[in-house]
């Protein structure tokens, strides 16, 4: 086939179907590295409560062992203590990092957007 004619019908759907095609791509791209990251956190998110839960139980055992029977229940509590503050402050930590994290495909809709704004006429210089 002969390439059409700049301003044509044809021409300007191929234009449609190009720009679709790129943006279907840059999806694809974002959503891949998308689930790559979570897949990533996601285990060494397990990882690392496993090997704490293990290192918490030994230390625990570990202080019941060494203290003394009349200071054992407030050692104990003064440690379950820490570990409460400890556990509600990494959540807190966890919910912002989670609030501040940029929006999937943030990329692909900026640039939907934009196609939209140009074809649209919309567009500001």
């Amino acid at each position: 086939m002969s390439t059409p004619r700049p301003g044509s019908l044809r021409s300007l759907l191929n234009g449609f179907v190009s720009l679709a095609l790129t943006r279907a791509e840059l999806f694809g791209i974002e959503a891949h590295e998308q689930q790559e990251r979570m897949i990533g956190h996601l285990v060494t998110g397990v990882a690392a409560m496993v090997a704490l839960l293990i290192g918490l139980i030994a230390f625990l055992l570990f202080v019941m062992v060494i203290t003394p029977d009349d200071l054992r229940a407030a050692v104990l509590g003064a440690l379950a203590s820490l570990f409460l503050v400890a556990g509600a402050f990494l959540l807190w930590w966890l919910k912002r990092r989670l609030a501040l994290a940029p929006a999937p495909f943030s990329s692909t809709l900026t640039e939907v957007r934009r196609d939209w704004q140009t074809l649209s006429g919309r567009e500001t210089p």
